[in-house]
């Protein structure tokens, strides 16, 4: 039998120099650079001319060298050309189907080749063969403990990416009870993920997305990696654009992956173009991982070049970006690149807190949790670089974090990793930086995104609602007959859910929509507060719609004058397929809106702008209350108040240059009515114009005021309240009967009466002068041409009368 293998620990990931390249099992990480070129299928003339002989050769008719067969299928196997080694290894199991080493190489051959279902195949036949009479029990147990000790834990992991949830837990069990090397801890860690996702497979979260894999124009044979959109209609990714397996005698004349791009127009991409520029896409090396900045005026991406120890070594570059041209090409300084040390790769650009560049990247350095980890460094100013730091919290494991994406809207950082719980492979999950710079646990995106295979490189559009993937699930082109081999890009979007109803009056909705009311769609926050998302102030008859998000708490709210608010929940959270939500809202009447034009008394054509209102609630008890204050805008010339139901106002409008007027105002009884109209008519002001206050009666020959006098006067007081620039003259006039001097200062000690009234009531004296006039400014002859008593005429004489001395 050929030489074992001894299987290497997972804190080892690193892609250091192999001693003994046929006694390493390589983790396949698809994101690494690995994933990035074609398998390495380095053939001699000899071995080409054996193959051919093996392909037209019945095993039935000829026999194999079945120590050689295994020597090449253990070279093959650690130099990654997985799909050369599985033919070696099938050739032995085909001639000698009980050989366990074939078996079991051949089973993490078709694993690290990602033929999931073949692998189980065999895993499954290896665990199953027996002991036969001649093997010896103590060769059997050794065999077990130095080549086949992870044996339970890859056919749990095979078993688990093919969805035998609960066999694959009984894997990884037996896998814990019986591994017991010095690395035991780090290996029970990821049997535990192992078993925690298998637990999450029985009892899984769909994501409530659609998923489409893009067209055979775009995805080829070989994996399509790293998709990075420009904007809306261009797309950046890398690629080896071959339909077959390409086989490379001579590494110099094995293709490298470049980075392309392609542009959707009318719902096709384009035929994809590589980007000409050699300082981005450099013979001999292999171009990916790119990145945009937020304002895409740089773009980094990655190198990577094959070593003679089989590693794939990356470095980081960034390019300044100008209309998709890149130029001035650079190679990030150390100690974020080490020429030989160790691989940085697949960049993301976020803007810091202080405004710096951070670039998030993946790497395999010293100084982290396991083979390949998420680190960050800062761009300042001057254009140099901060020393990587390694991400904290509970982002890095044991396993391997890739492909991070930086969304700048909700500051969260997507990544891939088969290192926590998932469905197989590579899942995707998402974390959020919090205020103390510390990181939510990562979370799960769910099936339907995620998988068995290995979903990689997810980003997201700035609406939140779309974006890339890649993933070797099935359905695209086969390459050596599997099925899962390459990654191929898809796009997502989110399920289409929306709210649509009308508004309707509360107990009637067989009436009809309610016109004229506004929607308004609120987010719900955790913390119980809510965000506006949209209005919708267009639709008519009622009506409204709104698109909403999956898994979101919402409110809809109405508002329509007239009526009290009125607010639905609404929620995505346990909708399993796309739907629309009917929500109706009844609505309540709660106000009359008192609407009109304020126009000039006795000119009902000229409507006026500018006016200031008060509206006043009073109760039946003569309590008055100030509920509002408004003014009409310049150039407006409607009002509209809103007013309670049952209750009694008064309203008073003020223009500069008028009078105010009070305006009384009930909305008992009103009914179904919504609204009421009610132009008001404001009279014009004239300085000195004489205005009489009809009705300001004496006691015959005193001044002394009545109640009736009083009552009167209390409309000169409002009339001053309400305009309180006003400053008048009060005068009194008398007729002739008296002499002249006694109804001179009859009328002063009248008009002074009035103006101590009015006082009294809080009118500042200032603003308030007394004159009286005596019989000299009648208003009517005090008597006939006969000579006669004209009782008529002195009435109109006696009589109290103010002037606007300024307004």
């Amino acid at each position: 039998m050929a030489q074992g293998k001894q299987e290497k620990a997972p804190k080892a990931k690193t892609e250091k120099v192999k001693a003994e390249k046929a006694t390493k099992e390589k983790t396949e990480k698809a994101p690494k650079e690995k994933a990035e070129k074609p398998p390495k299928e380095k053939l001699t003339k000899e071995q080409k001319a054996e193959k051919r002989s093996r392909a037209n050769t019945s095993t039935e008719t000829r026999k194999i060298n079945v120590r050689r067969y295994l020597k090449l299928g253990d070279r093959f196997y650690a130099e990654s050309a997985y799909y050369t080694a599985a033919e070696y290894y099938k050739e032995v199991v085909q001639v000698k189907p009980e050989n366990r080493y074939a078996n079991f190489w051949l089973a993490m051959s078709l694993l690290r080749a990602r033929d999931y279902e073949n692998a189980e195949v065999f895993f499954a036949k290896f665990g199953a063969i027996k002991p036969g009479e001649k093997d010896k029990e103590s060769k059997w147990k050794e065999e077990d403990e130095k080549l086949f000790t992870k044996f339970h834990y890859y056919y749990g992991e095979v078993l688990h990416r093919n969805g035998k949830y609960e066999q694959a837990i009984g894997e990884y069990s037996k896998f814990k009870s019986s591994y017991d090397k010095e690395d035991k801890a780090s290996w029970a860690k990821l049997a535990n993920n192992g078993i925690k996702g298998c637990e999450l497979g029985l009892n899984p979260y769909n994501s409530k997305i659609k998923t489409n894999r893009l067209s055979p124009v775009v995805n080829r044979a070989y994996n399509e990696l790293s998709p990075m959109p420009y904007d809306a209609q261009t797309l950046y990714f890398s690629s080896l654009p071959s339909d077959t397996l390409v086989f490379d005698n001579k590494r110099k004349e094995r293709p490298e992956y470049q980075i392309y791009t392609t542009t959707l127009a009318d719902g096709n991409w384009s035929k994809p173009a590589v980007v000409k520029n050699e300082d981005v896409n450099t013979p001999k090396y292999n171009a990916g991982n790119g990145a945009f900045n937020a304002d895409r005026s740089r773009f980094y991406f990655t190198k990577c070049v094959d070593m003679e120890d089989d590693r794939s070594l990356c470095n980081i570059f960034v390019a300044d970006c100008k209309a998709g041209k890149f130029s001035n090409v650079q190679r990030l300084p150390e100690p974020i690149n080490y020429k030989e040390r160790f691989t940085s790769t697949q960049p993301t650009v976020r803007v810091g807190n202080d405004g710096r560049e951070v670039v998030y990247f993946v790497s395999d350095r010293d100084g982290g949790k396991g083979g390949l980890d998420i680190w960050f460094t800062s761009r300042i100013k001057s254009g140099e670089y901060t020393a990587p730091k390694l991400v904290g919290g509970s982002v890095n494991t044991v396993g391997d974090e890739v492909t991070p994406f930086w969304e700048e809207t909700t500051k969260t950082l997507y990544y891939s990793s088969n290192g926590l719980p998932g469905f197989g492979g590579f899942d995707v999950f998402s974390t959020k930086e919090l205020a103390d710079l510390s990181w939510t646990e990562p979370h799960n995106l769910g099936k339907i995104l995620n998988t068995g295979y290995d979903e990689l490189y997810y980003n997201i559009a700035s609406d939140q609602s779309r974006g890339f993937f890649t993933s070797n699930r099935p359905g695209g082109r086969f390459l050596d007959g599997i099925a899962s081999s390459s990654d191929d890009i898809f796009t997502w979007e989110l399920f289409n859910y929306a709210v649509e109803g009308i508004a309707y009056k509360d107990g009637n909705v067989d009436a009809g929509p309610v016109e004229g009311a506004t929607f308004q769609l609120y987010k719900k926050n955790a913390d119980g507060s809510r965000e506006l998302v949209a209005v919708d102030t267009t639709s008519k008859g009622g009506n409204y719609f709104f698109k909403l998000k999956p898994d979101e708490d919402y409110e809809v709210e109405v508002v329509r004058a007239g009526f009290k608010p009125t607010v639905e929940f609404v929620s995505t959270r346990n909708l399993p397929m796309e739907d629309t939500i009917n929500k109706n809202l009844g609505v309540q009447k709660s106000v009359y809106v008192m609407y009109g034009s304020v126009i000039e008394e006795g000119k009902p054509e000229v409507k006026l702008d500018d006016v200031s209102y008060t509206v006043i609630e009073q109760s039946g008890s003569g309590v008055q209350r100030t509920i509002m204050n408004g003014k009409t805008e310049v150039g407006s010339l409607k009002f509209a108040v809103d007013l309670d139901r049952d209750k009694d106002y008064k309203l008073i409008f003020r223009k500069n240059g008028y009078f105010s007027k009070t305006v009384p105002y009930s909305t008992k009884s009103l009914g179904d009515k919504d609204s009421v109209l009610n132009d008001v008519a404001l009279t014009k002001l004239e300085l000195n114009k004489d205005y009489t206050l009809k009705n300001i009666l004496y006691e015959f020959g005193k001044a002394t005021l009545t109640e009736t006098s009083k009552e009167v006067l209390d409309t000169l007081y409002t009339i001053l309240v309400e305009n309180p620039t006003f400053e008048i003259e009060l005068s009194s006039h008398t007729d002739a009967i008296g002499s002249d001097a006694a109804n001179q200062k009859l009328s002063q000690a009248r008009a002074e009466s009035c103006v101590s009234y009015l006082i009294s009531k809080g009118i500042a004296k200032e603003r308030l002068k007394a004159v009286g006039y005596g019989e000299s400014r009648p208003k009517a002859p005090n008597t006939t041409e006969e000579g006669k008593d004209n009782p008529e005429g002195r009435a109109l004489n006696r009589r109290t009368e103010f002037k606007i001395l300024k307004g």
